[in-house]
């Protein structure tokens, strides 16, 4: 539900805060919100309020930019938002979501004590670093290789922003056999279909986990091993594949290690492939 305020002040630069009376504001007492809005929270300056216990019975964020983030709900509080002890107190909402450079949020406040009022601050947002919108998508895959075997990719997953991707298990390299110390690599790319946006992706923790059999039969000493990967940001600029399209390139090789030896010495099969994932946003 989106709430439209009788006072209300626009500002174009992120960093720039404007104090915004009450409808009923008449002097220098009267109480006050001064809403200051940043790309990840909204904070609440209430002053001018009666030396007493004060109420404030609605504190919402939306996102105000024309389209499909119309109206969008952002933070909010309600019965009662905030309740603060003397003239004066403050208070902060975190975003829930992500905002981009060029959206315009409102954040508004409404309070019955001295008497019914609110007020409001609409700014539009720069300086945000160009974040994944909420909602938009990216395409990722996956791949192994080790003993020079082919690094196959994976079939592709969506992933929205946010969300955490899980893709797998999958053994696209087929009955892989290695011995101990033997170097795994890993590692994904992503793309934005028909993207002509400037976009910041952060993937977040990736890894894939590997199932881990023995040639011998013998029960491994234990059935899974990791591959971690650095999180990295990608300044996302068209539709094309990053960090590279191609899968024989080093930098789509993001993490590897050595077999750990599981099997007394023997060869470790790797039939069973593995599972990728990460956090988006």
């Amino acid at each position: 539900m989106r709430v439209r305020s009788l006072g209300v002040a626009t500002v174009l630069a992120a960093g720039l805060v404007a104090p915004v009376l009450g409808a009923h504001a008449a002097g220098a007492d009267s109480p006050t919100a001064t809403i200051s809005i940043s790309c990840t929270a909204v904070t609440y300056t209430y002053t001018g309020f009666p030396n007493t216990i004060n109420t404030i019975d609605t504190e919402q964020v939306t996102n105000e930019t024309p389209g499909v983030d119309f109206g969008t709900v952002l933070a909010g509080k309600s019965g009662p938002a905030f309740t603060f002890t003397g003239s004066s107190g403050t208070d902060t909402l975190s975003i829930v979501g992500l905002v981009s450079d060029g959206d315009t949020i409102n954040g508004f406040a409404s309070w019955t004590n001295p008497a019914p009022d609110d007020g409001a601050t609409i700014q539009t947002l720069g300086g945000c670093g160009g974040t994944c919108p909420q909602g938009s998508k990216a395409n990722f895959r996956w791949h192994y290789s080790a003993n020079g075997s082919s690094g196959s990719w994976s079939g592709t997953r969506t992933a929205p922003c946010p969300s955490t991707l899980t893709m797998g298990p999958q053994a696209m390299e087929g009955d892989l056999k290695v011995a101990p110390g033997t170097l795994l690599e890993a590692g994904y790319d992503l793309t934005v279909p028909g993207n002509n946006q400037t976009l910041s992706i952060t993937v977040t923790d990736p890894e894939v986990v590997f199932a881990a059999r023995c040639v011998s039969g013998a029960t491994p000493s234990l059935p899974i091993f990791t591959v971690t990967m650095p999180t990295h940001t990608y300044t996302v600029t068209d539709s094309r594949w990053y960090p590279s399209g191609d899968q024989h390139s080093p930098l789509v090789y993001e993490g590897s290690v050595a077999v750990p030896d599981l099997c007394g010495g023997g060869l470790v099969r790797l039939d069973h492939g593995g599972t990728f994932t990460a956090s988006v946003s």
